[in-house]
Protein backbone atom coordinates (compact mmCIF):
# COMPACT_ATOMS: atom_id res chain seq x y z
CA UNK A 1 0.00 0.00 0.00
CA UNK A 2 6.08 6.24 3.39
CA UNK A 3 9.73 7.25 5.27
CA UNK A 4 11.64 8.29 9.74
CA UNK A 5 17.39 10.17 13.31
CA UNK A 6 20.80 9.71 15.21
CA UNK A 7 22.00 12.77 16.96
CA UNK A 8 26.15 12.43 17.33
CA UNK A 9 28.72 14.29 20.27
CA UNK A 10 31.45 15.94 18.28
CA UNK A 11 34.48 16.60 20.53
CA UNK A 12 36.95 19.30 19.26
CA UNK A 13 40.68 17.84 19.91
CA UNK A 14 42.20 18.89 23.40
CA UNK A 15 44.59 22.20 22.61
CA UNK A 16 48.73 22.19 22.92
CA UNK A 17 50.42 24.96 24.00
CA UNK A 18 53.92 24.52 24.67
CA UNK A 19 55.66 27.73 26.14
CA UNK A 20 59.47 28.59 24.46
CA UNK A 21 61.97 30.61 25.04
CA UNK A 22 62.97 33.85 23.09
CA UNK A 23 67.12 34.20 22.98
CA UNK A 24 68.37 37.62 23.79
CA UNK A 25 70.47 40.12 21.66
CA UNK A 26 72.11 40.82 24.59
CA UNK A 27 74.69 39.63 26.81
CA UNK A 28 73.84 39.14 30.19
CA UNK A 29 75.48 37.53 32.93
CA UNK A 30 74.70 33.87 33.99
CA UNK A 31 71.62 33.17 35.75
CA UNK A 32 71.98 30.92 38.37
CA UNK A 33 68.46 30.48 38.50
CA UNK A 34 66.77 27.85 35.95
CA UNK A 35 64.22 28.72 33.75
CA UNK A 36 60.65 26.76 34.65
CA UNK A 37 59.66 23.90 32.53
CA UNK A 38 57.65 24.78 29.24
CA UNK A 39 53.89 24.44 30.62
CA UNK A 40 51.11 22.79 28.57
CA UNK A 41 47.57 24.51 28.86
CA UNK A 42 44.57 22.41 28.27
CA UNK A 43 41.24 23.67 26.94
CA UNK A 44 37.92 21.86 28.08
CA UNK A 45 36.45 20.75 23.75
CA UNK A 46 33.13 21.42 23.53
CA UNK A 47 30.29 19.57 23.95
CA UNK A 48 27.37 18.63 22.21
CA UNK A 49 24.60 16.85 23.37
CA UNK A 50 21.27 16.20 21.11
CA UNK A 51 18.16 17.64 22.58
CA UNK A 52 16.33 14.43 24.42
CA UNK A 53 12.60 13.65 22.88
CA UNK A 54 9.71 16.24 23.46
CA UNK A 55 7.50 13.74 26.38
CA UNK A 56 5.00 13.34 23.57
CA UNK A 57 7.24 12.01 20.98
CA UNK A 58 8.66 9.72 23.59
CA UNK A 59 5.55 8.41 24.85
CA UNK A 60 4.75 7.74 21.17
CA UNK A 61 8.05 6.10 20.68
CA UNK A 62 7.40 3.76 23.62
CA UNK A 63 3.84 2.40 22.17
CA UNK A 64 5.38 1.95 18.59
CA UNK A 65 8.50 0.09 20.32
CA UNK A 66 6.28 -2.38 23.24
CA UNK A 67 3.74 -3.35 19.90
CA UNK A 68 7.06 -4.07 17.53
CA UNK A 69 9.03 -5.99 20.03
CA UNK A 70 6.58 -8.30 20.75
CA UNK A 71 6.34 -9.56 16.88
CA UNK A 72 7.84 -12.60 15.90
CA UNK A 73 8.99 -10.17 12.77
CA UNK A 74 10.70 -6.97 12.09
CA UNK A 75 8.37 -4.23 12.20
CA UNK A 76 9.13 -0.66 10.05
CA UNK A 77 6.91 1.88 11.09
CA UNK A 78 6.39 5.57 11.16
CA UNK A 79 3.82 7.55 13.40
CA UNK A 80 3.45 11.00 13.40
CA UNK A 81 0.86 12.81 15.52
CA UNK A 82 -0.11 15.72 13.10
CA UNK A 83 -1.93 17.93 15.90
CA UNK A 84 1.36 18.36 18.31
CA UNK A 85 4.28 17.16 15.46
CA UNK A 86 4.99 14.10 18.14
CA UNK A 87 6.54 11.83 16.21
CA UNK A 88 7.82 8.19 16.50
CA UNK A 89 9.99 5.68 14.39
CA UNK A 90 11.23 2.31 13.67
CA UNK A 91 12.92 1.19 11.07
CA UNK A 92 11.86 3.56 9.00
CA UNK A 93 14.24 3.27 6.47
CA UNK A 94 14.50 -0.22 5.70
CA UNK A 95 13.88 -0.80 2.60
CA UNK A 96 10.99 -3.95 2.05
CA UNK A 97 9.25 -5.31 -0.72
CA UNK A 98 6.27 -3.06 -0.96
CA UNK A 99 3.38 -5.11 -1.64
CA UNK A 100 0.43 -3.07 -3.23
CA UNK A 101 1.56 0.37 -1.93
CA UNK A 102 3.47 0.42 -5.31
CA UNK A 103 -0.30 1.45 -6.50
CA UNK A 104 0.63 4.93 -4.40
CA UNK A 105 3.32 5.89 -6.27
CA UNK A 106 1.86 4.55 -10.28
CA UNK A 107 -1.90 6.28 -9.27
CA UNK A 108 0.18 9.93 -8.53
CA UNK A 109 2.15 9.33 -12.13
CA UNK A 110 -0.72 8.92 -13.91
CA UNK A 111 -3.31 11.18 -12.59
CA UNK A 112 -0.37 13.55 -13.11
CA UNK A 113 -0.09 12.77 -16.56
CA UNK A 114 -3.98 13.03 -16.79
CA UNK A 115 -4.06 16.52 -15.27
CA UNK A 116 -1.17 17.60 -17.37
CA UNK A 117 -2.91 16.39 -20.46
CA UNK A 118 -1.17 13.69 -21.73
CA UNK A 119 -2.48 10.83 -20.81
CA UNK A 120 -6.59 10.55 -21.55
CA UNK A 121 -8.69 9.02 -18.67
CA UNK A 122 -10.92 7.26 -20.93
CA UNK A 123 -8.05 5.62 -22.65
CA UNK A 124 -8.36 1.61 -22.82
CA UNK A 125 -5.49 0.73 -19.61
CA UNK A 126 -5.05 -2.98 -21.40
CA UNK A 127 -5.85 -4.56 -17.86
CA UNK A 128 -7.22 -7.68 -19.84
CA UNK A 129 -11.02 -6.46 -18.51
CA UNK A 130 -11.64 -3.31 -20.30
CA UNK A 131 -11.31 -0.70 -17.84
CA UNK A 132 -10.39 2.87 -18.89
CA UNK A 133 -6.98 4.60 -17.50
CA UNK A 134 -9.29 6.50 -14.95
CA UNK A 135 -11.72 3.24 -13.74
CA UNK A 136 -8.14 1.59 -13.08
CA UNK A 137 -6.46 4.69 -10.90
CA UNK A 138 -9.51 4.29 -8.91
CA UNK A 139 -9.42 0.15 -8.88
CA UNK A 140 -5.88 0.01 -7.60
CA UNK A 141 -6.23 2.16 -4.66
CA UNK A 142 -9.78 1.38 -3.84
CA UNK A 143 -10.12 -2.08 -4.45
CA UNK A 144 -6.34 -2.78 -4.49
CA UNK A 145 -7.02 -4.36 -8.27
CA UNK A 146 -4.02 -6.01 -9.04
CA UNK A 147 -4.52 -5.98 -13.12
CA UNK A 148 -5.03 -2.21 -13.16
CA UNK A 149 -1.74 -2.32 -10.86
CA UNK A 150 0.24 -4.50 -13.21
CA UNK A 151 -1.26 -1.85 -16.15
CA UNK A 152 -0.28 1.01 -14.51
CA UNK A 153 2.91 -0.48 -14.14
CA UNK A 154 3.18 -0.68 -17.61
CA UNK A 155 2.11 3.18 -18.77
CA UNK A 156 4.52 4.53 -16.90
CA UNK A 157 7.26 2.35 -17.61
CA UNK A 158 7.95 0.84 -14.27
CA UNK A 159 11.83 1.19 -13.05
CA UNK A 160 12.07 4.50 -15.33
CA UNK A 161 10.46 6.32 -12.83
CA UNK A 162 13.04 5.32 -10.33
CA UNK A 163 15.33 8.31 -10.46
CA UNK A 164 12.53 11.00 -10.72
CA UNK A 165 11.54 9.25 -7.36
CA UNK A 166 14.54 9.41 -6.02
CA UNK A 167 14.71 13.20 -6.40
CA UNK A 168 11.16 13.67 -5.12
CA UNK A 169 12.56 12.07 -2.10
CA UNK A 170 11.80 8.27 -2.39
CA UNK A 171 15.14 7.50 -2.04
CA UNK A 172 13.74 4.10 -0.86
CA UNK A 173 11.59 3.26 -3.59
CA UNK A 174 11.73 1.79 -6.81
CA UNK A 175 8.97 0.91 -9.61
CA UNK A 176 11.30 -1.92 -10.93
CA UNK A 177 9.96 -5.76 -10.51
CA UNK A 178 10.22 -6.60 -7.58
CA UNK A 179 8.90 -3.69 -6.11
CA UNK A 180 10.56 -1.77 -3.09
CA UNK A 181 9.65 0.86 -0.47
CA UNK A 182 10.17 2.25 2.75
CA UNK A 183 7.74 3.64 5.68
CA UNK A 184 9.70 6.29 5.58
CA UNK A 185 9.16 7.12 1.69
CA UNK A 186 5.53 6.05 2.26
CA UNK A 187 5.19 8.80 5.54
CA UNK A 188 6.45 11.43 3.26
CA UNK A 189 3.99 9.98 0.54
CA UNK A 190 0.87 10.43 2.74
CA UNK A 191 2.20 13.72 4.35
CA UNK A 192 2.52 15.84 1.35
CA UNK A 193 -1.11 13.92 -0.14
CA UNK A 194 -2.49 15.35 2.91
CA UNK A 195 -0.76 18.39 2.40
CA UNK A 196 -1.96 18.80 -0.74
CA UNK A 197 1.10 18.78 -2.26
CA UNK A 198 2.21 15.49 -3.79
CA UNK A 199 2.59 16.51 -6.78
CA UNK A 200 3.82 20.50 -6.39
CA UNK A 201 2.90 23.35 -7.23
CA UNK A 202 -0.55 23.11 -9.46
CA UNK A 203 -0.91 19.87 -8.42
CA UNK A 204 -3.36 20.42 -6.06
CA UNK A 205 -6.85 18.74 -7.79
CA UNK A 206 -5.01 15.56 -8.54
CA UNK A 207 -3.51 14.95 -5.45
CA UNK A 208 -6.48 15.74 -4.21
CA UNK A 209 -8.32 12.88 -6.54
CA UNK A 210 -5.83 10.49 -5.49
CA UNK A 211 -6.51 11.75 -1.46
CA UNK A 212 -9.84 10.87 -1.81
CA UNK A 213 -9.05 7.80 -3.46
CA UNK A 214 -7.69 6.70 -0.34
CA UNK A 215 -10.49 7.85 1.83
CA UNK A 216 -13.10 5.41 0.08
CA UNK A 217 -10.70 2.28 0.69
CA UNK A 218 -12.29 -1.14 0.68
CA UNK A 219 -9.67 -3.46 1.92
CA UNK A 220 -10.46 -2.58 5.89
CA UNK A 221 -8.53 -5.76 7.48
CA UNK A 222 -5.77 -4.06 9.09
CA UNK A 223 -5.51 -1.05 10.75
CA UNK A 224 -9.48 -0.48 10.92
CA UNK A 225 -9.77 -3.37 13.02
CA UNK A 226 -7.92 -2.02 15.74
CA UNK A 227 -9.51 1.73 15.40
CA UNK A 228 -12.97 2.57 17.28
CA UNK A 229 -15.93 2.09 14.52
CA UNK A 230 -16.32 4.10 12.68
CA UNK A 231 -12.98 5.76 12.78
CA UNK A 232 -12.21 8.04 9.75
CA UNK A 233 -8.99 6.29 8.06
CA UNK A 234 -7.75 7.45 4.59
CA UNK A 235 -5.25 4.39 3.71
CA UNK A 236 -3.71 1.40 1.49
CA UNK A 237 -2.58 -1.73 2.05
CA UNK A 238 -0.49 -4.08 0.59
CA UNK A 239 0.48 -7.75 1.03
CA UNK A 240 2.23 -10.39 -1.12
CA UNK A 241 4.17 -13.49 -0.01
CA UNK A 242 5.92 -13.10 2.89
CA UNK A 243 4.75 -9.54 3.44
CA UNK A 244 1.68 -7.36 5.47
CA UNK A 245 1.86 -3.22 5.25
CA UNK A 246 -0.98 -1.38 5.96
CA UNK A 247 -0.51 2.94 5.98
CA UNK A 248 -2.45 6.04 6.43
CA UNK A 249 -3.63 9.15 7.78
CA UNK A 250 -6.01 8.30 10.84
CA UNK A 251 -8.61 10.86 12.43
CA UNK A 252 -8.45 11.20 16.29
CA UNK A 253 -10.50 13.32 18.65
CA UNK A 254 -7.04 15.44 18.48
CA UNK A 255 -6.33 15.58 15.42
CA UNK A 256 -4.80 13.48 12.59
CA UNK A 257 -2.61 10.45 13.13
CA UNK A 258 -0.12 9.49 10.53
CA UNK A 259 0.99 5.40 10.51
CA UNK A 260 2.40 3.91 8.51
CA UNK A 261 3.22 0.12 9.20
CA UNK A 262 5.22 -2.37 7.16
CA UNK A 263 5.76 -6.04 8.68
CA UNK A 264 7.85 -9.19 7.71
CA UNK A 265 9.06 -11.27 6.22
CA UNK A 266 6.01 -13.42 7.70
CA UNK A 267 6.46 -17.18 7.11
CA UNK A 268 4.64 -18.68 4.41
CA UNK A 269 1.99 -18.97 3.91
CA UNK A 270 1.47 -15.54 4.46
CA UNK A 271 0.55 -13.44 2.96
CA UNK A 272 -2.52 -13.08 0.97
CA UNK A 273 -5.60 -11.01 1.52
CA UNK A 274 -7.88 -12.77 -0.85
CA UNK A 275 -7.37 -16.00 0.64
CA UNK A 276 -6.99 -15.11 4.05
CA UNK A 277 -6.51 -18.43 6.64
CA UNK A 278 -4.35 -18.53 9.71
CA UNK A 279 -1.27 -16.96 8.96
CA UNK A 280 -3.30 -13.73 7.65
CA UNK A 281 -5.31 -13.60 10.69
CA UNK A 282 -1.94 -13.23 12.76
CA UNK A 283 -0.19 -10.99 10.45
CA UNK A 284 -3.37 -8.48 10.52
CA UNK A 285 -4.17 -8.95 13.96
CA UNK A 286 -0.40 -7.68 14.43
CA UNK A 287 -0.87 -4.71 12.39
CA UNK A 288 -3.68 -4.06 13.91
CA UNK A 289 -2.82 -4.15 17.52
CA UNK A 290 -0.07 -1.76 16.91
CA UNK A 291 -2.56 0.87 15.05
CA UNK A 292 -5.07 0.41 18.42
CA UNK A 293 -1.84 1.28 20.78
CA UNK A 294 -0.70 4.45 18.88
CA UNK A 295 -4.20 5.24 18.11
CA UNK A 296 -4.92 5.33 21.98
CA UNK A 297 -1.63 6.99 22.67
CA UNK A 298 -2.39 10.31 20.50
CA UNK A 299 -6.23 9.99 21.53
CA UNK A 300 -5.73 10.15 25.19
CA UNK A 301 -1.79 10.69 25.63
CA UNK A 302 -0.57 8.92 28.85
CA UNK A 303 -3.61 6.94 29.34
Amino acid sequence: MVAAGCAHTSRSSSARRAASSVPSTTAAAPSTTQAPPPTTTTVAAPRTTASPPDPASARLQAAVDASAARQAVPFSVVAVDRASGARASRLAGRQVLSASLYKLFVARELLRRVYAGTLDRSAPANDGSGKTVGECIRAMIVVSDDPCGRAGLRMVGLGALDRGLARDGYVRTSLASPQRTSAADVGLFLGRARDGTLLGSGGGAATAELYGLLTRQQVNDRLPVGLPPGTPIAHKTGDRLHWAHDAGIVTTPRGELLLVVLSGPWPLPCCDADHPGPAERTAFGAIAELGRRVYAEVAQPGS
